[in-house]
């Protein structure tokens, strides 16, 4: 059975676009789901000594659940409900994936802030510098629609990168979708290697020599390899990276992506790519955990359908 599926469900915001992500999720993998909200509970109320709380965390947080617990289950949803002891909702939300082993975490963006996308310091922002498994960050009021016919992946040619288009291939195998890959290439690295530096988020595949007609079937010749039988089409961009995946992502049901190149195992790391890209993203973005034991290919899992 795949890793369970834990969302984060807020008692203070109305939206419930992380729980019908996380519901459309757990229909899709067969993976068990775990509806969880943070509360400030005794224990860590002691533990707390002279820190702050955060503002956000519900000093009772039991009522709702168990207000969402009812209507959810009248709906014919299966789920566990549990409340996560933390001082933050990124401390309670990462104790409780660690807990719970989960194989994705599910989280909303904020309702704070400009055009309801991601604030920096936010849940989401701050629970992906370390969370233990992939994240994925729903923007407000998303619905389920007519579930995943196009996944977009962005890749680069490093291992985050290959991990990520691997995932989305299994995803869309799955789900009988078809998948766009995205790269985006500054247009004076045409003609040599462009992969990333050191230090630095790679943002296109290895241009040495090529034209961008030759990528596309580069990319697509690749893709093949890995995953015959599932429809591609590449889109090699010359633009901004951050601002092609989020234009990009209006056109996709479920964007995929790395984490940033370099780090510890096991953390899900936002680049400067990645960190623009869910702040502002019009589809629900999955960033996976750099290096996991367990990531989307495992959660995916043998039994899953795709009348998510």
């Amino acid at each position: 059975m795949p890793k369970p599926i834990l969302v984060g469900f807020d008692p203070n915001n109305a939206d419930r676009a992380p729980v019908r992500f996380a519901i459309a999720a757990s229909r899709f993998t067969g993976a068990p789901l775990i509806i969880g909200s943070v509360h400030a509970d005794s224990v860590v109320v002691g533990q707390m000594g002279h820190g702050r709380m955060d503002d956000e965390i519900s000093l009772d947080a039991a009522r709702p659940l168990e207000h969402l617990k009812i209507e959810l289950t009248s709906a014919g949803v299966e789920a566990h409900f549990t409340l996560l002891g933390g001082w933050s909702a990124p401390s309670g939300l990462h104790r409780g994936a660690e807990e719970f082993d989960a194989g994705l975490l599910v989280v909303g963006s904020t309702n704070r802030g400009r055009l309801n996308r991601v604030l920096p310091g936010s849940t989401a922002e701050r629970l992906m510098h370390g969370a233990p498994c992939p994240v994925a960050v729903v923007p407000s009021g998303w619905q389920a629609g007519g579930g995943l016919k196009k996944i977009g992946v962005a890749f680069a040619d490093t291992p985050e990168g290959n991990e990520a288009l691997d995932s989305a291939l299994a995803l869309a195998g799955r789900a009988g979708a078809k998948l766009r890959i995205l790269t985006a290439v500054k247009e004076k690295d045409f003609g040599r290697a462009a992969g990333g530096q050191a230090g630095h988020e790679a943002t296109s595949y290895d241009t040495a020599g090529a034209t961008r007609e030759q990528l596309d079937v580069d990319l697509a010749a690749l893709a093949a390899q890995r995953a015959p039988g599932v429809e591609v089409e590449v889109d090699v961009s010359v633009q901004d990276a951050a601002e092609f995946l989020v234009a990009a992502s209006e056109h996709v049901d479920l964007l995929v992506i790395g984490s940033r190149g370099y780090g510890p195992r096991r953390a899900v790391l936002l680049g400067g790519v990645s960190r623009k890209v869910t702040a502002a993203a019009h589809s629900p973005v999955i960033v996976l955990a750099r290096g996991a034991e367990s990531g989307l290919v495992q959660l995916i899992g043998e039994g899953a359908t795709a009348t998510a």
